[in-house]
């Protein structure tokens, strides 16, 4: 959980009053001291994996926003069964969708024009880009992921690839791709600059990379609520200029930033014989801050919806990641929960904040009101739980709660 905003240890740090050092050195400048900006405790269910208590620090080389965790190697085993089976089945969402019609537009705006480029997608999960790519009549395509599920999926659709992490050396892919694809990458991994050390080597002479990330810069203004964009898999936090830095052998030749859907930095980057002096950039910090700490137009309905339940009993229908970062980042989590709740078995026994995620059927004798957290489908959920013939009150977090 955020803590509480009025403590002097949580209040935004300034150089006074943090030690300049951190157990983990810039992922972008490599510089081995930071300062604490912020100081988070996620909630999660407690056999979470994932480390859940950091700061969130800007290198003072420079200025790089950061997690403050430790070099984990469960980290990479989380990945490897992201998908949490060895299932072959992956279904796209709209919003998975439209992100992706967005990249792929970047990308033919750019001119992919040879339908023979090499390309790999190295963190491709279930490919859905590869699939798009393949659907224009790029044929030569290759797919690098940790979950086996997703790479097994991919080559039964005819997508040559194989199991392995952007840090993976592997030399029979050297010099063997026109175009390599970092889409929604770079943020989780402790060592992005690693990474981009790593697959260059798999770049022909005149080979580009393509990334794509979330965009710092926007999060104040696309966040539904302060914190929504700072969890557990994102450790680094991206603007155009830490992302410039960290690509100092590589020279920017096209690049987009939009809020459509989620905020997203697209850029492509091409090999370079300079290498581009580093930049100290302050404003990362502030951005860390402002979005931490101050709501959105939407931020601010948000959370006078949660001051509106004030102590009547609730429970939580849907448990997901998102409410995670309600839970963490808002009040919700000091509100009456009496329940939690979930129609998915796998989450069915987690406990969160001390409560045991239940069935739905658990609710038929509750008499307080049932919250719907997320935004996506909240008339279908709503319309779902009253087909199941619950009638409590039912209040609705995002958005105007007399919108019906």
């Amino acid at each position: 959980m955020l803590l509480d905003q009025k403590s002097p240890v949580v209040a935004a740090a300034s150089s006074a009053d943090v030690t300049p050092r951190s157990s983990r050195s810039c992922p972008v400048c490599c510089y081995p001291e930071s300062e604490a900006v912020w100081h988070l405790e996620l909630v999660v269910p407690e056999a979470f994996s994932l480390q859940s208590r950091f700061s969130v620090n800007t290198c003072t080389r420079c200025g790089a926003a950061f997690h403050d965790v430790d070099p984990q190697a469960d980290r990479n085993g989380y990945y490897e069964s992201y998908t949490g089976s060895d299932r072959i089945h992956y279904q796209i969402t709209a919003e998975q969708a439209r992100l992706n019609d967005l990249t792929v537009g970047f990308l033919e705006r750019q001119g992919l024009a040879s339908k023979g480029l090499a390309i790999a997608d190295v963190g491709c999960s279930f490919g859905i880009t590869l699939m798009s790519l393949r659907q224009r009549g790029f044929n030569n395509l290759y797919a690098i992921d940790p979950d086996r599920a997703a790479i097994r999926y991919l080559m039964q659709q005819g997508i040559a690839g194989r199991t392995g992490l952007a840090t993976d050396p592997f030399p029979e892919l050297e010099n063997k791709f026109d175009l390599i694809l970092l889409r929604h990458v770079l943020e989780h991994l402790y060592s992005p600059l690693e990474a981009v050390n790593n697959v260059a080597k798999w770049l022909k002479p005149k080979g580009k990379i393509y990334i794509e990330l979330p965009d710092l810069a926007l999060f104040f203004e696309s966040g539904p609520f302060p914190g929504f964009f700072f969890e557990y898999e994102h450790i680094n936090h991206f603007s155009l200029c830490s992302l410039l830095n960290l690509m100092r052998g590589f020279s920017l030749t096209h690049y987009e930033s939009t809020s459509e859907i989620y905020p997203c930095l697209r850029t492509l980057f091409e090999k370079s014989d300079v290498m581009q002096p580093l930049s100290f950039n302050a404003k990362d910090a502030q951005c860390v801050r402002e979005s931490l700490s101050l709501p959105s137009k939407k931020g601010k309905v948000v959370l006078e919806n949660i001051a509106r339940l004030g102590t009547r009993e609730i429970a939580l229908w849907g448990v997901s990641k998102f409410v995670y970062r309600l839970l963490t980042h808002t009040q919700l989590r000091n509100c009456n929960i009496r329940h939690m709740v979930d129609r998915n078995l796998q989450r069915q026994g987690e406990r969160l904040l001390g409560v045991t995620i239940e069935s739905p059927e658990t609710l038929r004798s509750f008499k307080g009101d049932i919250v719907i957290c997320g935004e996506n489908s909240a008339v279908s959920i709503e319309n779902s739980i009253r087909s199941l013939g619950f009638k409590n009150n039912i209040v609705r977090l995002m958005g105007d709660p007399d919108a019906k």
